[in-house]
């Protein structure tokens, strides 16, 4: 099984939280939480996991369109190949 790792980094960004939700997407309120929304980020029609703060995984066809939205957000990213053997 192969994944993309990806590492970035919000060290030193004073919109860090913002950069945050538009990467993984965010829950919305108003009216006093009467209605909630779901804004989505990158990573929300993508089938990825998170391995820690500012590193997560995703599948190799969808390496090439994450890499360049993270690039628009002038993010450093750096980019590991994983294969997985299964047991």
């Amino acid at each position: 099984m192969r994944r993309i790792m990806i590492k970035y980094s919000l060290k030193g960004r004073k919109n860090a939280l913002e950069l945050t939700r538009k990467i993984y997407g965010y829950t919305d309120s108003s009216n006093n939480g009467q209605y909630k929304y779901e804004r989505k980020g990158i990573l929300s029609d993508i089938e990825y996991g998170k391995v820690a703060n500012g590193v997560f995984w995703v599948q190799p066809k969808d390496e090439e369109k994450v890499v360049k939205e993270l690039l628009k957000l002038r993010l450093k990213v750096e980019i590991f190949d994983l294969t997985i053997k299964d047991k």
